[in-house]
């Protein structure tokens, strides 16, 4: 019935987010664990055929830890089938049971199974096929886009990675006057900071580099120091209260989804007797709820366009051309006077649409601008270093706020990783 399909609608899309969740830790090197309590065979089935059974472009070679039983406590959370579901799933994937598997070339597309007894617990280790190449051409700026839509050396992040820690500095402050764009370059900078990673460690295992990859890992510079620099930069901006109501809304929004893992976490450990842990994440918990208040406390700034009244006023005489354009019948001497002016309209309005603001406007502008001023741009691209450091753009100032990031001030203080609670996204 309608029930059971909605159901099985919610399944599947729970196993695709798990999915993209292992895709993404793999990218980034990491071997995680994951808890299958309430899991399906059905679920189970999508998530091999949907994430599991694929070649997953990886950092480096990676094991997925997944708990899938346990002793009187946990047996209630787990179908009692769950092993012989989840092996008959990988075995018709063309995996195989190896009991010495481990995160490496040779055990690629392995499973073992692990009772332990100290933790009462059962897990699957499964051990995917993966790609290291493919994440390396990744990092590079394959899907990660840029100004005009360009990923490559015209890219913002290519740019950033090769230039002086100096050179990079002014980029920051001309190209990315707001905390949105900001953030956007760093998840670059983080990717890119990951090839590099990935790069060094082929060298130190004596791998030979493409001409490719050799020409990346050649070109990038100072890439660590230029990531502390953007966190410093946007803890300067939420420190003081340098966001637009949309901004705040996305750091408060994104800071609930930590602080409700963070609860998740504090029962688990509270529950396995594990004190240390549960006050760390309590104190942990405590500074992101200091947070949530501090970025509530400020007025919002407000970006506004130089030329949105003009581009306002335009948008709505051509709205009206339209209309005429689109009632049909013979048109009058007066309307066809009209209509003459239409072309230099639109005209005018690509110009003052297509005026670049700085990397990155067209992914931030949701949060960034009123929604008279939030409507898409033309497409119209432009090289990446042709930006113009949001010259374009008004700054209605928060009470008790400072001038926007890179138009000058003191360094910033505070802890040297700001957004760890945040993550990449």
């Amino acid at each position: 019935g309608a029930p059971a399909a909605s159901i099985d609608r919610t399944l599947a899309k729970m196993a695709s987010k798990l999915g993209d969740e292992i895709k993404d830790n793999a990218l980034s090197g990491l071997s995680e664990q994951y808890d299958l309590a309430g899991f399906s065979p059905g679920w189970i089935q999508d998530l091999v055929t949907g994430c599991l059974s694929q070649t997953l472009s990886a950092k480096t070679y990676v094991g997925c830890k997944f708990v899938i039983g346990g002793g009187k406590k946990a047996r209630g959370k787990y179908d009692p089938d769950m092993l012989k579901y989840f092996t008959e799933a990988l075995r018709g994937a063309g995996f195989e049971d190896d009991r010495g598997a481990s995160a490496c070339k040779e055990c690629m597309g392995t499973y073992k199974y692990q009772h332990d007894t100290d933790q009462d617990l059962k897990y699957l280790h499964v051990f995917p096929k993966v790609d290291l190449s493919a994440a390396a051409a990744e990092a590079a700026g394959a899907d990660t886009g840029g100004a005009g839509g360009d990923a490559g050396p015209n890219s913002p992040e290519y740019q950033c990675v090769a230039c002086t820690l100096e050179e990079f500095q002014d980029l920051v402050a001309m190209n990315t006057p707001s905390f949105s764009q900001k953030r956007a370059l760093l998840k670059r900078m983080k990717v890119m900071q990951s090839a590099l990673e990935m790069l060094e460690s082929m060298l130190c295992d004596q791998q030979t580099l493409t001409e490719q990859e050799q020409e990346m890992y050649d070109s990038m510079v100072d890439v660590n120091a230029k990531i502390e620099h953007l966190n410093k930069e946007l803890e300067k901006m939420v420190a003081k209260g340098r966001l637009t109501k949309g901004e705040q809304k996305q750091m408060v929004d994104d800071l609930a989804k930590k602080l409700e893992e963070m609860d998740v976490a504090i029962a688990t450990a509270d529950a396995e007797g594990k004190a240390k842990k549960r006050d760390a994440l309590e104190a942990a918990k405590k500074k992101a709820e200091e947070k949530v208040a501090h970025i509530s406390e400020f007025k919002p700034i407000v970006y506004t366009m130089a030329n949105e009244k003009e581009l306002n006023d335009l948008r709505k005489e051509l709205a009206a051309l339209e209309k005429i354009e689109n009632k049909g019948g013979l048109l009058k001497g007066d309307d066809l006077a009209k209509l003459a002016k239409k072309p230099n309209i639109e005209k005018r309005i690509a110009d003052l649409e297509g005026e670049d603001k700085g990397w990155f406007e067209d992914e931030c502008r949701d949060v960034l601008f009123t929604p008279a001023a939030a409507k898409p741009a033309a497409a119209k691209k432009k090289p990446a270093a042709a930006a113009g450091g949001g010259n374009g753009w008004l700054v209605k100032a928060a009470k008790g706020g400072a001038r926007p990031s890179g138009a000058g001030g003191g360094k910033a203080k505070g802890p040297a990783n700001p957004f760890a609670l945040l993550g990449d996204d």
